[in-house]
């Protein structure tokens, strides 16, 4: 059954950039480079994740020996903080996982599944799941975009309820990503909505989330996440706030 996006698709375009020098001259031309971060290049477990491991470098977490991973591609980090003795994990995790389903009886690996089925291309993707930690470009970059899909724990919270909160989403619940690009220079303070879950509806498959005509997304250094909801108790929302994304393209 075929179903409506939340988003359309849209083209990635990349440019030229000329510099001025001084004198009013045009020097030679700077040709920007174009990357697509797509997460190929992470070793994964025997079930197809990876959320680190206790090679990287070591911190205390609440009293427990937590280790603070990093995976990097096109200049690009993704920080994933790991606790064994916890079995949990913060930040940027990449996974290849085919199964949709969640199940909370397995919720390790079943974390680690999105509602595609697969990578948006290759085999693997990036499951983020944040508290505080960022995409870190190490230099100014243009975000072009990026393809998103809903995690699978999430969509079952949807569709059945999420234990904490009354009930399925009903047509006035939501579930909202929101980007924070953090400038190279200058005050931050923009933000960009990803909308999850809307209207009854929410995002079964890849979508693709063009930033190329987003000013807020050019000569960035870091973009972080958050996530607004219905569902909610005291201590905040309820709905696991995962979200998947694989192929960022970028411009430096």
């Amino acid at each position: 059954m075929k179903t409506k996006s939340i988003f359309a698709i849209a083209a990635i375009v990349c440019g030229v950039v000329l510099m001025t020098s001084c004198n009013g001259k045009s020097d030679m031309p700077i040709t920007k480079q174009t990357y697509t971060i797509s997460f190929e290049g992470q070793t994964l477990n025997a079930d197809g994740y990876w959320c680190g491991d206790e090679t990287g470098e070591p911190f205390e977490n609440y009293g427990s020996p937590a280790f603070s991973c990093v995976y990097q591609e096109a200049g690009t980090k993704f920080v994933a903080n790991y606790t064994p003795a916890w079995g949990s994990w913060s930040g940027f995790a990449i996974s290849s996982r085919t199964a949709t389903t969640y199940n909370s009886a397995t919720m390790t690996p079943d974390q680690f599944n999105n509602i595609a089925g697969t990578a948006r291309s290759g085999k693997n993707f990036c499951v983020v799941y944040t508290f505080g930690e960022s995409i870190d470009f190490g230099s100014a970059v243009t975000v072009k975009g990026f393809w998103y899909t809903n995690n699978a724990w999430t969509v079952d919270a949807i569709l059945n309820g999420d234990g904490m909160s009354p009930g399925k989403f009903e047509a006035d619940d939501f579930l909202t990503c929101i980007l924070y690009p953090t400038p190279a220079e200058g005050l931050g303070g923009a933000r960009y909505e990803l909308p999850l879950a809307q209207g009854g509806d929410y995002v079964k498959g890849w979508q693709y989330c063009d930033l190329s005509n987003v000013d807020a997304f050019k000569d960035i250094k870091s973009i972080s996440f958050g996530f607004e909801g219905s569902k909610k108790n005291d201590w905040g929302l309820t709905t696991p706030t995962y979200i998947c994304i694989d192929d960022i393209v970028i411009e430096r």
